[in-house]
């Protein structure tokens, strides 16, 4: 899991193109839906992320083909962001550039380049504020706009803005279930202390995204995120909540594995704090019961397979590679998949 949960909860969701084929449907123009081959999309490996900003910020890059069997693909680049920024169409450009170069290095006898369609999904509190058009960055008078705008780059991502979307449309959005909580989640986790008043709502969203292939390791993601930003929920209230909704099994291995091991790490880390700087202990309990939580959702998906030697390299890994094999949960077919380097 990565420090920052809302990274964490769309990376490893969103990540995988079962999820985000029908979140990147939902806001691409009608016509643009129609004309591609959904069933082709695949992640592309890689991160254009520039290093420094690898901790703060998270980007999913899909290829998909056009329909009707043409070779020219589609690069789908999706970013999500928790607030406003103004800066947002210049760090796209720059992903664009990017995308385009390593493309080129790989077809060095292309004649066209590949359309990049840049989407970000918003899920502040308020509605999106920063421009969506590159070229308003700019620093121009007014009257001499028109004449200099066919001169400048000029490209407008698509937003899809959360805060904006009532929520009887994030349940009609033909995604799968586990896609549909997460987006309802990202709208109203943060912010509302009635949040369980809302999940009540979406009981029938639970119930299927715990039907579907290692759903209660799914699940487990979004309570743990639930968790972590809504100082509202407290843990007795969310273990009566998945107790009422889905039942004793679910709410056990939920609550074992999620809320109880992050509350150790946090009270370890409160400990710690008084002796080693508040700050630095809080840090290193979050990152103690990110460990744990991982391990025991290992065990309970590989059982015997997880080992001694697992639990000692997960406790030397990095907050990163711990980050890195949480994201790859859902998605690894076995073991050492999910922990390859």
């Amino acid at each position: 899991m990565s420090s920052n949960p809302h990274d964490a909860l769309f990376g490893a969701v969103l990540g995988q193109p079962e999820h985000a084929r029908g979140a990147l449907r939902s806001v691409v123009p009608a016509a643009v839906g129609e004309a591609l081959d959904w069933p082709t999309l695949a992640r592309c490996s890689g991160n254009f992320v520039d290093p420094a900003l690898r901790t703060r910020y998270t980007d999913l890059l899909f290829s998909v083909a056009w329909r009707g069997g043409q070779d020219a693909l589609v690069y789908l680049l999706f970013e999500h962001q928790s607030t406003s920024d103004g800066w947002m169409a210049f760090r796209l450009l720059r992903y664009l550039v990017r995308i385009w170069e390593r493309w080129m290095s790989e077809h060095p006898h292309a004649k066209a380049l590949p359309v990049i369609v840049p989407v970000v999904l918003y899920h502040g509190a308020d509605p999106w504020s920063a421009p969506v058009a590159f070229d308003a960055l700019f620093d121009i008078p007014d009257a001499v706009r028109p004449a200099i705008a066919p001169h400048q780059v000029r490209f407008t991502y698509l937003l899809d803005d959360l805060s904006e979307i009532p929520e009887e449309q994030l349940r009609a959005r033909a995604m799968t279930a586990l896609g549909r909580l997460v987006e309802v989640c990202f709208k109203h986790a943060r912010t509302r202390p009635d949040l369980l008043e809302i999940l009540e709502g979406w009981a029938d969203v639970l119930r299927e995204v715990i039907s579907a292939p290692n759903g209660l390791e799914a699940l487990a993601l979004v309570m743990r995120y639930i968790l972590l930003v809504n100082e509202h929920v407290e843990s007795e209230e969310l273990q009566a909540f998945l107790q009422r909704v889905v039942g004793p099994e679910a709410k056990d291995t939920i609550m074992t594995a999620g809320e109880r091991l992050i509350q150790q790490g946090v009270e370890r880390g409160l400990q710690q704090g008084l002796q080693q700087g508040l700050q630095q202990g809080i840090q290193q309990g979050i990152q103690q019961g990110e460990c744990a939580l991982l391990l025991r959702l290992l065990r309970q998906r590989f059982g015997d397979q997880v080992g001694a030697d697992t639990e000692r390299r997960l406790e030397a890994a990095s907050p990163e590679q711990i980050a890195i094999w949480a994201e790859r949960m859902l998605s690894a077919a076995s073991l050492r998949e999910l922990l390859a380097d």
